[in-house]
Order: structure tokens, then sequence, then C-alpha cells
């Protein structure tokens, strides 16, 4: 019917425009010499209104446990957080990778960052005002930023967060043992178990 072939014609053109979005981006990192890691540090922190996959995200934290790796992705976080308000979601997606690879990453990472925290400390006092509406985001920053810093403060709280990001993975790692050997990050699972697909992505606020 004439209506399946224009949702077919829709469909490709869709996947094409997706294609053709990815492919730019892979080049765009290319001529800039950008790695791997720096490349998915910059999708998970980008401008979208929602957040990453779980995958990426565990891919990301996976990462830390490398040095040089580590170093550049610390490197593209630290950035982010100093993008002009107006970019105020790739400063509050840097936040939320900074929390995941905190209580799923190397310990060193957490070493790192403690040793940088002046930068999320600045995040406290991030403002942007919507033009538009006059609506206060930059509340999304100061929250994530506050939060964040009492995570890091308190070692007790940070034990208690990496241990239940360890009990996600373990139970990520039975149930992909009886699943065909199909995996998923931590993130994936506990979207999974609270009823969110796999590749669920959070939409941010």
């Amino acid at each position: 019917s004439k209506l399946s072939m224009s949702e077919d014609l829709n469909g490709i053109a869709l996947k094409a425009f997706s294609f053709g979005k990815d492919l730019y981006k892979k080049s765009k990192n290319a001529v800039l010499n950008v790695s791997d890691f720096e490349a998915k540090v910059k999708e998970a922190t980008n401008s979208e209104a929602w957040g990453p996959s779980g995958t990426l995200l565990h891919e990301i934290a996976a990462a830390t446990t490398d040095d040089e790796q580590k170093s550049l992705i610390l490197q593209s976080l630290w950035e982010r957080l100093r993008e002009p308000p107006n970019n105020w979601r790739k400063v509050y997606k840097a936040l939320n990778v900074i929390d995941y690879c905190v209580k799923n990453g190397a310990e060193r990472f957490i070493e790192d960052v403690l040793d940088n925290m002046v930068q999320i400390e600045d995040c406290q006092h991030f403002k942007f005002v919507e033009p538009a509406t006059g609506n206060d985001l930059g509340c999304n920053v100061r929250e994530k930023a506050q939060m964040l810093l009492e995570l890091l403060l308190s070692l007790e709280r940070l034990a208690v967060a990496c241990a239940e990001a360890q009990r996600a993975r373990v139970w990520l790692d039975d149930s992909d043992e009886g699943s065909g050997g199909l995996t998923r990050s931590s993130e994936d699972a506990s979207r999974t178990r609270q009823g969110g697909g796999d590749e669920d992505e959070e939409e941010l606020p």
C-alpha cells in the first residue's frame, strides 16, 4: 500500500541520516586526531536531550583501568566542565559520567578526581537561565555537582556506592551466562531490573 511504502521510505531515510551523521562524526574525529575514548566521552556528553546508553558508560568506565586512556577520559571530562553556560547539558552529562566512573571505574580514577575536585566544586556556582522561558536550567548542574561532591567527600557513602555497583556487575555476569553470552553494562542491568530496556537512554531535565 501507499502508506506502507511511505513508512518504508521514511525508515530508509532515517537510517541513511543516522549513518551519515555517524560517518561525519568519525571523519571529524579523525581529522582532529581524537582518540576512540575521547570520542566516546564527547558522545556521552553531547548536547542532545537524552543521556548516553548504559553500554557506552560501561565502556568508558572499563577503560579507566588503562592509565593512558584514563588520562584522556579525564582530560575530556574536565574540558566539558568548562563549557559555556548555554552548553549546560554537556556539563551536566560530564558530571553524570564522572559519577558513573567513580562507582564503576578504576580506584585510580577516584584518586585523580579527588585531586581535581575543585573543577567539580566550581560547578556548584554554575548559572544559566533559558532566555525564552526564564527557567533556571543551571540548577540541574549545581544539584548534580553537590550530590557528587557529597559522595566523594564521604568514604562511607563512596564505599557503599561502589559495592552496589559491584553487585550489579556480578548480577549482570550471572545473567549473561544464562543468556547465551550477550553482554550488557551494569547500568543496563539496573534499567532492566527496573523495567526499562537494555538500551534505554535517560531523558534529561
